[in-house]
């Protein structure tokens, strides 16, 4: 039984078709549904700060994503209520989108991920790795990768 899932969302294509399976799923199993996006934490090197002279650069990129990750969450929580879900939740998280999407669903104890995929190939993936296939290695939980 599924009873909470957690699915990522960056306003991507196939992070839209991640979403609108997660609704259907939410609202076919009554399950509670966790909304994350993930700003990824890329740290500016110290050097360019100097050169810059201004610190407050990594925090400003950091509000202005943050921002945006706000809109991407109420545009999900208004489909999903659309949908006629209430039992939602959102989270705006920084850090490794792999590990804070699998953070969330082990925190919250989420039965289900469900994480859109870029469909690189093969190759590409294996040199670069991915956020679905990272995810899907380390999930203690059931994943759907949604193209």
């Amino acid at each position: 039984m599924i009873k909470h899932i957690v699915v990522a969302v960056d306003s991507s294509p196939t992070s839209d078709n991640a979403l609108d399976m997660a609704i259907n799923l939410a609202k076919t199993y009554d399950a509670k549904l966790s909304f994350l996006h993930v700003i990824r934490d890329m740290q500016l090197p110290e050097s360019v700060l100097r050169m810059a002279e201004v610190e407050h650069i990594q925090g400003a990129r950091t509000d202005v994503l943050r921002f945006v990750g706000e809109k991407i969450l109420k545009s999900a929580e208004k489909k999903a209520k659309d949908a006629g879900l209430n039992n939602t939740a959102s989270k705006v998280a920084v850090g490794d989108p792999a590990s804070e999407i699998t953070d969330l669903a082990k925190k919250d104890k989420a039965d289900l991920i469900v994480i859109g995929t870029r469909g690189h190939s093969d190759l590409k993936g294996m040199f670069l790795g991915s956020v679905s296939r990272k995810v899907s290695n380390l999930a203690g939980v059931n994943v759907m990768i949604v193209r």
